[in-house]
Protein backbone atom coordinates (compact mmCIF):
# COMPACT_ATOMS: atom_id res chain seq x y z
CA UNK A 1 0.00 0.00 0.00
CA UNK A 2 1.85 3.26 -1.01
CA UNK A 3 2.24 5.86 1.93
CA UNK A 4 0.52 8.96 2.76
CA UNK A 5 2.98 11.76 2.53
CA UNK A 6 2.14 13.89 6.00
CA UNK A 7 3.65 16.60 6.67
CA UNK A 8 5.41 16.74 9.80
CA UNK A 9 6.77 19.30 12.21
CA UNK A 10 9.03 18.74 15.30
CA UNK A 11 10.03 21.39 17.52
CA UNK A 12 13.16 21.09 20.23
CA UNK A 13 15.36 24.21 21.84
CA UNK A 14 18.77 22.80 19.42
CA UNK A 15 21.13 19.56 17.91
CA UNK A 16 22.74 18.76 21.72
CA UNK A 17 24.81 15.73 22.12
CA UNK A 18 22.01 14.56 24.59
CA UNK A 19 19.69 11.13 24.30
CA UNK A 20 16.65 13.32 23.76
CA UNK A 21 17.76 15.03 20.97
CA UNK A 22 19.70 12.08 19.64
CA UNK A 23 16.53 10.23 19.21
CA UNK A 24 14.36 12.64 18.06
CA UNK A 25 17.18 13.15 15.13
CA UNK A 26 17.52 9.56 14.83
CA UNK A 27 13.43 9.38 14.27
CA UNK A 28 13.09 11.86 11.97
CA UNK A 29 15.79 10.45 9.24
CA UNK A 30 13.59 7.20 9.91
CA UNK A 31 10.19 9.32 9.20
CA UNK A 32 11.69 10.95 6.14
CA UNK A 33 12.63 7.76 4.62
CA UNK A 34 9.44 6.31 5.19
CA UNK A 35 8.25 9.10 2.50
CA UNK A 36 6.86 11.81 4.95
CA UNK A 37 7.91 15.67 5.05
CA UNK A 38 9.86 16.40 8.19
CA UNK A 39 10.48 19.70 8.95
CA UNK A 40 12.85 20.65 12.29
CA UNK A 41 11.86 23.92 14.15
CA UNK A 42 14.97 24.71 16.74
CA UNK A 43 15.84 27.86 18.90
CA UNK A 44 19.21 27.43 17.11
CA UNK A 45 20.57 24.93 14.58
CA UNK A 46 23.94 24.41 16.58
CA UNK A 47 24.75 21.44 18.36
CA UNK A 48 26.70 17.89 18.66
CA UNK A 49 23.83 16.01 17.11
CA UNK A 50 23.17 18.22 13.99
CA UNK A 51 25.18 16.08 12.07
CA UNK A 52 23.32 12.86 12.37
CA UNK A 53 20.52 14.51 10.42
CA UNK A 54 20.09 14.17 6.52
CA UNK A 55 20.80 17.15 4.39
CA UNK A 56 17.08 16.71 2.84
CA UNK A 57 15.33 17.64 6.58
CA UNK A 58 14.96 20.98 6.14
CA UNK A 59 15.77 23.03 9.82
CA UNK A 60 14.13 26.10 10.54
CA UNK A 61 16.20 27.95 12.81
CA UNK A 62 14.70 30.72 14.99
CA UNK A 63 18.53 31.71 16.04
CA UNK A 64 16.90 33.12 19.24
CA UNK A 65 20.29 35.09 20.91
CA UNK A 66 21.64 33.99 24.58
CA UNK A 67 19.78 35.64 27.42
CA UNK A 68 17.80 35.09 30.60
CA UNK A 69 15.50 30.99 30.42
CA UNK A 70 12.47 33.91 30.95
CA UNK A 71 13.21 36.59 28.22
CA UNK A 72 14.72 33.13 25.24
CA UNK A 73 11.39 31.07 26.33
CA UNK A 74 9.43 34.70 25.29
CA UNK A 75 10.94 35.06 22.31
CA UNK A 76 10.31 31.24 21.83
CA UNK A 77 6.90 31.86 21.84
CA UNK A 78 6.87 34.98 19.42
CA UNK A 79 9.00 32.97 16.65
CA UNK A 80 7.31 30.16 17.13
CA UNK A 81 3.96 31.79 16.38
CA UNK A 82 5.20 33.39 13.35
CA UNK A 83 6.37 30.29 12.07
CA UNK A 84 3.27 27.85 12.59
CA UNK A 85 1.14 31.15 10.75
CA UNK A 86 3.41 30.29 7.70
CA UNK A 87 3.45 26.62 7.49
CA UNK A 88 1.22 24.46 7.43
CA UNK A 89 1.87 20.82 8.99
CA UNK A 90 -0.23 17.51 9.63
CA UNK A 91 1.51 16.99 13.09
CA UNK A 92 3.61 19.28 15.09
CA UNK A 93 5.73 17.28 17.53
CA UNK A 94 7.39 19.27 20.47
CA UNK A 95 10.16 17.66 22.79
CA UNK A 96 10.64 17.89 26.06
CA UNK A 97 8.59 19.33 29.11
CA UNK A 98 10.06 23.38 28.53
CA UNK A 99 9.78 23.23 24.52
CA UNK A 100 5.74 22.02 24.93
CA UNK A 101 4.92 24.30 26.71
CA UNK A 102 6.23 26.99 24.31
CA UNK A 103 4.13 25.22 21.98
CA UNK A 104 1.29 25.43 23.83
CA UNK A 105 1.25 28.59 24.35
CA UNK A 106 2.53 29.59 20.43
CA UNK A 107 -0.25 27.26 19.36
CA UNK A 108 -3.16 29.66 21.29
CA UNK A 109 -1.39 32.35 20.12
CA UNK A 110 -1.44 31.11 16.25
CA UNK A 111 -5.43 31.11 16.30
CA UNK A 112 -5.20 27.76 13.68
CA UNK A 113 -5.62 24.09 14.94
CA UNK A 114 -2.11 22.26 14.48
CA UNK A 115 -2.56 18.82 15.70
CA UNK A 116 -0.16 19.29 19.03
CA UNK A 117 1.86 16.18 20.29
CA UNK A 118 3.96 16.60 23.42
CA UNK A 119 7.15 14.32 24.09
CA UNK A 120 8.46 14.05 27.40
CA UNK A 121 12.00 12.39 27.95
CA UNK A 122 12.33 12.92 31.85
CA UNK A 123 9.91 12.36 34.30
CA UNK A 124 7.48 15.78 34.93
CA UNK A 125 7.64 15.49 38.28
CA UNK A 126 11.63 15.97 39.02
CA UNK A 127 12.18 18.67 35.89
CA UNK A 128 12.70 21.98 36.98
CA UNK A 129 13.02 25.03 34.81
CA UNK A 130 11.84 29.07 34.21
CA UNK A 131 8.50 27.91 32.95
CA UNK A 132 7.43 25.17 35.97
CA UNK A 133 5.70 27.41 37.98
CA UNK A 134 4.05 28.60 35.01
CA UNK A 135 3.13 25.25 34.38
CA UNK A 136 1.85 24.46 37.83
CA UNK A 137 -0.64 27.09 37.41
CA UNK A 138 -1.45 26.46 33.85
CA UNK A 139 -1.63 22.97 33.55
CA UNK A 140 -5.44 22.30 33.03
CA UNK A 141 -5.09 25.26 29.95
CA UNK A 142 -1.62 23.78 28.44
CA UNK A 143 -2.91 20.57 28.32
CA UNK A 144 -5.89 20.64 26.65
CA UNK A 145 -3.92 21.94 23.89
CA UNK A 146 -2.09 18.88 23.25
CA UNK A 147 -3.80 15.96 21.19
CA UNK A 148 -1.51 13.50 22.36
CA UNK A 149 1.35 13.01 24.95
CA UNK A 150 4.14 10.79 24.50
CA UNK A 151 6.00 9.49 27.16
CA UNK A 152 8.96 7.92 26.41
CA UNK A 153 8.72 4.81 28.90
CA UNK A 154 5.82 3.68 31.48
CA UNK A 155 7.32 5.44 34.43
CA UNK A 156 7.24 8.51 32.68
CA UNK A 157 3.56 8.16 31.65
CA UNK A 158 2.69 6.94 35.37
CA UNK A 159 4.40 10.30 36.70
CA UNK A 160 2.68 12.44 34.05
CA UNK A 161 -0.71 11.11 34.74
CA UNK A 162 0.08 11.89 38.66
CA UNK A 163 0.93 15.55 38.24
CA UNK A 164 -1.35 16.31 35.13
CA UNK A 165 -4.68 14.94 35.76
CA UNK A 166 -4.89 14.05 32.34
CA UNK A 167 -7.02 11.43 30.27
CA UNK A 168 -5.15 7.83 30.71
CA UNK A 169 -6.07 7.53 26.91
CA UNK A 170 -4.48 10.42 25.86
CA UNK A 171 -0.50 9.59 27.40
CA UNK A 172 0.58 6.48 25.37
CA UNK A 173 4.57 5.12 25.83
CA UNK A 174 6.23 5.38 22.96
CA UNK A 175 10.04 4.05 23.32
CA UNK A 176 13.15 5.61 21.47
CA UNK A 177 14.09 4.35 18.69
CA UNK A 178 17.18 4.00 20.17
CA UNK A 179 18.44 0.69 18.34
CA UNK A 180 19.53 0.71 14.90
CA UNK A 181 21.68 -0.54 12.46
CA UNK A 182 24.72 1.19 12.87
CA UNK A 183 25.12 0.66 16.32
CA UNK A 184 27.06 -2.63 15.98
CA UNK A 185 29.14 -1.89 13.24
CA UNK A 186 30.15 1.30 15.73
CA UNK A 187 30.67 -0.85 18.73
CA UNK A 188 33.53 -2.96 16.89
CA UNK A 189 35.64 0.18 15.94
CA UNK A 190 38.68 0.18 18.23
CA UNK A 191 38.39 3.37 20.46
CA UNK A 192 41.98 4.13 20.80
CA UNK A 193 41.96 4.49 24.47
CA UNK A 194 44.61 2.78 26.56
CA UNK A 195 42.38 2.27 29.13
CA UNK A 196 40.69 -0.01 27.06
CA UNK A 197 43.44 -2.07 25.97
CA UNK A 198 42.66 -5.85 25.81
CA UNK A 199 44.53 -7.61 28.46
CA UNK A 200 44.36 -4.96 30.59
CA UNK A 201 45.47 -5.20 34.31
CA UNK A 202 42.43 -2.99 35.75
CA UNK A 203 38.97 -2.34 35.53
CA UNK A 204 37.36 0.41 33.24
CA UNK A 205 33.98 1.65 34.17
CA UNK A 206 32.20 3.96 31.34
CA UNK A 207 29.42 6.76 32.86
CA UNK A 208 27.92 8.58 29.30
CA UNK A 209 25.95 11.18 30.05
CA UNK A 210 26.05 15.49 30.31
CA UNK A 211 27.84 16.43 33.16
CA UNK A 212 25.25 18.16 35.00
CA UNK A 213 23.23 17.73 38.36
CA UNK A 214 20.41 15.07 36.58
CA UNK A 215 23.34 12.65 36.15
CA UNK A 216 24.78 12.76 39.48
CA UNK A 217 28.44 12.34 38.61
CA UNK A 218 29.69 13.39 42.37
CA UNK A 219 27.94 10.08 43.45
CA UNK A 220 29.76 7.93 41.10
CA UNK A 221 32.88 9.31 41.78
CA UNK A 222 32.66 8.66 45.59
CA UNK A 223 31.97 5.17 44.23
CA UNK A 224 35.44 5.46 42.35
CA UNK A 225 37.20 6.54 45.53
CA UNK A 226 35.77 3.60 47.78
CA UNK A 227 36.55 1.42 44.77
CA UNK A 228 40.23 2.24 44.50
CA UNK A 229 41.12 1.51 48.32
CA UNK A 230 41.57 -2.05 47.13
CA UNK A 231 42.20 -2.39 43.54
CA UNK A 232 42.75 -0.61 40.15
CA UNK A 233 39.81 0.86 38.89
CA UNK A 234 39.48 3.68 36.41
CA UNK A 235 36.60 5.94 35.03
CA UNK A 236 36.07 7.62 31.66
CA UNK A 237 33.12 10.08 31.50
CA UNK A 238 31.66 10.43 28.25
CA UNK A 239 29.85 14.01 27.43
CA UNK A 240 30.52 17.91 28.28
CA UNK A 241 28.66 20.14 30.76
CA UNK A 242 28.61 22.83 33.23
CA UNK A 243 29.92 20.67 35.95
CA UNK A 244 32.88 19.97 34.39
CA UNK A 245 35.20 22.30 36.34
CA UNK A 246 33.87 21.29 39.58
CA UNK A 247 33.84 17.68 39.10
CA UNK A 248 38.11 17.83 38.43
CA UNK A 249 38.12 19.28 41.70
CA UNK A 250 36.31 16.62 43.57
CA UNK A 251 38.80 14.16 41.90
CA UNK A 252 41.33 15.76 42.87
CA UNK A 253 39.79 16.44 46.50
CA UNK A 254 39.13 12.71 46.37
CA UNK A 255 42.70 11.22 45.16
CA UNK A 256 41.52 9.79 41.90
CA UNK A 257 42.36 12.81 39.94
CA UNK A 258 44.89 10.01 37.72
CA UNK A 259 41.83 7.56 37.67
CA UNK A 260 39.25 9.93 35.72
CA UNK A 261 39.25 10.76 32.15
CA UNK A 262 37.24 13.47 31.11
CA UNK A 263 37.40 12.39 27.41
CA UNK A 264 34.21 14.74 25.99
CA UNK A 265 31.91 13.74 23.87
CA UNK A 266 31.99 11.27 21.00
CA UNK A 267 30.16 10.69 17.72
CA UNK A 268 30.66 6.58 18.89
CA UNK A 269 30.14 5.94 22.65
CA UNK A 270 29.34 2.32 21.23
CA UNK A 271 32.74 0.76 21.57
CA UNK A 272 33.26 2.46 24.63
CA UNK A 273 30.19 0.72 26.01
CA UNK A 274 31.61 -2.82 24.21
CA UNK A 275 34.76 -2.44 25.55
CA UNK A 276 34.51 -1.13 29.46
CA UNK A 277 33.71 -3.36 32.09
CA UNK A 278 31.10 -1.92 33.07
CA UNK A 279 28.84 0.86 32.19
CA UNK A 280 27.45 2.63 35.00
CA UNK A 281 24.49 5.00 35.74
CA UNK A 282 23.98 7.12 38.70
CA UNK A 283 21.36 9.58 37.58
CA UNK A 284 18.84 11.34 39.98
CA UNK A 285 16.28 11.14 37.85
CA UNK A 286 15.67 9.83 33.80
CA UNK A 287 13.00 9.19 31.48
CA UNK A 288 14.13 6.14 29.64
CA UNK A 289 17.63 6.45 29.52
CA UNK A 290 19.00 5.41 26.42
CA UNK A 291 22.86 4.77 27.20
CA UNK A 292 21.28 1.77 29.40
CA UNK A 293 19.70 0.56 26.21
CA UNK A 294 22.92 1.48 24.28
CA UNK A 295 25.22 -0.91 26.36
CA UNK A 296 22.89 -3.67 25.93
CA UNK A 297 23.19 -3.86 22.51
CA UNK A 298 26.55 -3.29 23.02
CA UNK A 299 26.85 -6.67 25.13
CA UNK A 300 27.95 -4.78 28.48
CA UNK A 301 27.89 -5.32 32.19
CA UNK A 302 25.56 -2.71 33.52
CA UNK A 303 24.87 -1.29 37.28
CA UNK A 304 22.94 1.59 37.50
CA UNK A 305 20.96 3.29 40.26
CA UNK A 306 17.34 2.59 40.48
CA UNK A 307 16.09 6.10 39.98
CA UNK A 308 12.68 7.36 38.29
CA UNK A 309 12.19 6.61 35.51
CA UNK A 310 13.41 3.66 33.28
CA UNK A 311 16.18 1.75 34.83
CA UNK A 312 13.87 -0.95 36.12
CA UNK A 313 12.02 -0.53 33.03
CA UNK A 314 14.67 -1.70 30.95
CA UNK A 315 16.79 -3.80 32.73
CA UNK A 316 13.42 -5.88 34.05
CA UNK A 317 14.03 -5.53 37.63
CA UNK A 318 17.43 -6.76 37.24
CA UNK A 319 17.54 -9.30 34.90
CA UNK A 320 19.56 -7.40 32.22
CA UNK A 321 21.85 -5.51 35.58
CA UNK A 322 22.53 -4.73 38.40
CA UNK A 323 19.90 -2.19 40.00
CA UNK A 324 20.78 -0.54 43.44
CA UNK A 325 19.20 1.89 45.18
CA UNK A 326 19.60 5.49 45.08
CA UNK A 327 22.51 7.13 46.89
CA UNK A 328 23.77 4.47 48.32
CA UNK A 329 27.39 4.53 47.59
CA UNK A 330 28.30 1.32 49.87
CA UNK A 331 25.97 -1.08 47.73
CA UNK A 332 27.29 0.68 44.53
CA UNK A 333 30.30 -0.01 44.75
CA UNK A 334 29.82 -4.11 45.56
CA UNK A 335 27.45 -4.23 42.80
CA UNK A 336 30.43 -3.28 40.68
CA UNK A 337 32.50 -5.10 42.35
CA UNK A 338 30.38 -8.61 41.48
CA UNK A 339 29.58 -6.70 37.90
CA UNK A 340 33.30 -6.92 36.53
CA UNK A 341 33.60 -10.53 37.90
CA UNK A 342 30.72 -12.07 36.14
CA UNK A 343 30.14 -13.05 32.04
CA UNK A 344 27.21 -11.17 30.54
CA UNK A 345 24.89 -13.24 28.75
CA UNK A 346 25.16 -10.94 25.55
CA UNK A 347 23.37 -12.82 23.18
CA UNK A 348 20.22 -11.98 25.76
CA UNK A 349 21.10 -8.20 26.16
CA UNK A 350 20.84 -7.58 22.96
CA UNK A 351 17.49 -9.59 22.63
CA UNK A 352 16.04 -7.38 25.01
CA UNK A 353 17.96 -4.33 23.45
CA UNK A 354 15.84 -4.88 20.13
CA UNK A 355 12.31 -4.34 21.89
CA UNK A 356 13.71 -0.41 21.65
CA UNK A 357 14.30 -0.60 18.26
CA UNK A 358 13.86 1.94 15.06
CA UNK A 359 10.89 0.48 13.37
CA UNK A 360 9.33 -0.03 16.85
CA UNK A 361 9.07 3.27 17.36
CA UNK A 362 8.47 4.70 14.39
CA UNK A 363 5.68 2.88 14.20
CA UNK A 364 4.69 4.15 17.43
CA UNK A 365 4.60 7.58 16.39
CA UNK A 366 2.81 7.14 12.64
CA UNK A 367 0.53 5.61 14.24
CA UNK A 368 -0.12 8.87 16.31
CA UNK A 369 -0.01 11.26 12.97
CA UNK A 370 -2.18 8.80 11.46
CA UNK A 371 -4.95 8.99 14.20
CA UNK A 372 -4.57 12.78 14.35
CA UNK A 373 -4.96 13.20 10.92
CA UNK A 374 -7.74 11.07 10.52
CA UNK A 375 -9.88 12.94 13.34
CA UNK A 376 -9.31 9.87 16.12
CA UNK A 377 -9.93 12.80 19.69
CA UNK A 378 -9.98 11.53 23.03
Amino acid sequence: MQTIKRRIGIFMHQFDGGGAERMTVVLANALYEAGHEVTFIVRSGEGESRYLLRKEIPVIDMDIAECSKLEKNIRNIRSLTGVLKGQKYDVLFSVTAEMSQVAAIAALFCRRKIPLVEVLHNTLSMETHSFQKVREKAIPLLDRQFDRVVAVSQGVREDYLRVSNTSGQKVVTVYNPVIYPQICRMAEEDTGHPWLVKDRKWHTLVLSGRLSYQKNHMFMLRVLSQLSRDADYRLILLGIGELEEELKKACEQLGIGNAVDFYGYTKNPYSFYANADAVVLCSRYEGLPTVLIEAMACGARIVSADCRSGPDEILAHGKYGALVEPGKEELFAQAVRRSVKEMPDKDALRRRAEDFSLEKSVDGYLRIVEELVNGEKI
